[in-house]
């Protein structure tokens, strides 16, 4: 699925050097003994938001001091970019309702 995701990201998914880098990545980020359950979790106790643990997974460093995940966190930006919420679509209807009532 991670692939299919990638692939959806226009402007970067034409590079096949990308999607094997983003996969790679998905496959270190599902083996990676530093991502801590404990990310999960917010400060008050209750459930993290999805952008506070991707947060800490950005924050992840290599050997070398570079950061981990650069591509899957481009694709995972990207996914949590795209609007969740039924706004526009409610809008419509509310305007056919008021088109039709007029």
């Amino acid at each position: 699925m991670i692939n299919t995701l990638a692939a959806s990201v226009p402007h970067m998914a034409c590079e096949m050097n990308f999607l094997d880098s983003v996969f790679t990545e998905w496959r270190m980020y599902q083996a990676d003994a530093d991502i801590s359950p404990e990310w999960i979790e917010s400060a008050d106790g209750h459930v993290a938001s999805v952008d506070e643990y991707w947060s800490q997974v950005a924050k992840q460093k290599d050997g070398l001091g570079n950061p981990k995940y650069i591509n899957l966190m481009l694709v995972v930006k990207a996914a949590l970019c795209i609007s969740h919420g039924q706004a526009d679509v409610e809008r419509g209807f509310s305007l056919n309702k008021h088109i039709d009532s007029a």
